[in-house]
């Protein structure tokens, strides 16, 4: 292949990679959005543990819009890092739904709770066979932190850098 075609395709590749990025960056955003409105449909705020799924959505989509806007490296730098802290946050939140199902299961009528053996109260609390809140829902906020991280992928190389001269 002549120098001038590997050339050419290293182009296109360069455009695919970024048009990639760009996806993977709306996509994250996308689901900030999206799990704001579901959050603020359920009026989750009612106490301060409540309020953390906020705190990190806001983090996700600031950080995104700062890569989205400005792509230097040290915004892709603190995407990356809040793309390693959203999935710790959401597995936060499993936990946090699967403790308070736990504890409304002993209200559930469909099981004697007290007969059940404690694997089978985790089982049942984390699958949402009792108890109200969606075990599982939190994990979105890892899906949209790690689109973030994802789309910061080869990113550094490319990006400019604003903040100190070369």
């Amino acid at each position: 292949m002549s120098p001038a075609a590997t050339a050419g395709n290293d182009a296109r590749g360069g455009v695919l990679v970024a048009r990639f990025q760009r996806w993977l960056l709306g996509l994250s955003l996308l689901s900030c959005i999206f799990v704001a409105v579901e959050l603020a449909s359920l009026r989750h705020w009612k106490t301060a543990t409540q309020y953390v799924p906020w705190y990190v959505l806001a983090v996700i989509a600031v950080s995104g819009l700062v890569v989205a806007l400005a792509p230097t490296r040290l915004g892709v730098l603190q995407a990356r890092v809040v793309s390693s802290v959203s999935v710790p946050a959401a597995l936060f939140g499993v936990y946090e739904h699967v403790a308070a199902n736990l504890e409304t299961g002993v209200l559930d009528h469909r099981y004697d709770w007290t007969a059940l053996p404690g694997w089978e109260h985790l089982w049942l609390a984390s699958t949402g066979a009792v108890g109200g809140t969606p075990a599982l829902a939190p994990l979105v906020l890892a899906l949209a932190g790690t689109l973030l991280g994802l789309a910061t992928v080869g990113m550094t190389a490319t990006a400019g850098d604003r903040l100190a001269p070369r």
